[in-house]
C-alpha cells in the first residue's frame, strides 16, 4: 500500500500551496490542489483519493459542504472540513455529511495528521 493520498480543496492560493507543502514534507502524497466545488466533485470521481481537505468556503456557487454532499452520493472518502468561521448552523450541515473532522483556519500539520489516516 502506497502513501496517503489527499486532496486540497481550497480557493485561496497561498493556503493550499501552504497545506501542500506541509503535507508533503511529512510523507503525504497530495495532488493538485482544486478551488471549487465542481472541480472537486469532478476529482474525487477521476483520482480517488484517500482524503479530502475540503474548505466550507468556496469559488462558484457551490460551498463546499453541498460539494461533500454530493461526493458522498458515490465516495466514502474521508472528508476534513477546513473553516474560517464559527457558525452553529454550518456545525450542523458539516455534521450531516459524517466529515473526520472540522478544522479551524489556521489549520496546523498536526491537527491534520490526528484525523488523517496513514498509508505504507
Amino acid at each position: 500500500m502506497g502513501k496517503t493520498v489527499i486532496l486540497i480543496v481550497e480557493d485561496e492560493f497561498l493556503i493550499a500551496q501552504s497545506l501542500k507543502f506541509d503535507l508533503i514534507r511529512a510523507g503525504y502524497e497530495v495532488r493538485e490542489s482544486v478551488s471549487s466545488g465542481t472541480d472537486a466533485i469532478a476529482r474525487a470521481r477521476e483520482e480517488i483519493p484517500d482524503v479530502m481537505l475540503m474548505d466550507i468556503g468556496l469559488r462558484g456557487d457551490m460551498d463546499g459542504i453541498e460539494a461533500a454532499r454530493r461526493i458522498r452520493e458515490f465516495s466514502s472518502v474521508v472528508i476534513i472540513f477546513m473553516t474560517g468561521y464559527q457558525d452553529s448552523d454550518l456545525g450542523d450541515r458539516t455534521m450531516a455529511i459524517h466529515p473526520a473532522g472540522i478544522l479551524h483556519k489556521p489549520i496546523r500539520l498536526r491537527d491534520i495528521e490526528a484525523l488523517v489516516p496513514r498509508h505504507g
